[in-house]
């Protein structure tokens, strides 16, 4: 019964999810098995500090400047998933700078 475990992101969806979450594992030091969609980034002992350099590191390697975020209200922190949605939203709103491939 598998199903003690909540399954990882369904990253085969969108290749930039498991860069993002390899960007954030690496500048984070937190374990790339960790970064659950719903896993909140206090609860996993990110600093905002290095959130900052994980998203800077982002940016960089995507070509995109993301827009500063509020700060969350006392009694809640941003979850991985939120990360994600923020950066893909950002990079789908991205003119594309080749043809589209289909």
């Amino acid at each position: 019964m598998d199903s003690a475990i909540p399954p990882l992101p369904a990253t085969n969806a969108d290749p930039r999810v498991d860069v993002i979450l390899d960007i954030v594992a690496r500048e984070t030091k937190v374990d790339r098995n960790r970064l659950r969609l719903d896993a909140r980034t206090d609860d996993l002992g990110i600093s905002s500090l290095d959130l900052t350099l994980a998203v800077f590191e982002i940016e960089s390697h995507f070509g995109i400047e993301l827009p500063l975020a509020p700060e969350p209200p006392a009694d809640a922190s941003m979850t991985v998933g939120m990360l994600i949605d923020q950066i893909l939203a950002v990079l789908d709103s991205k003119p594309t700078e080749r043809g589209a491939h289909s």
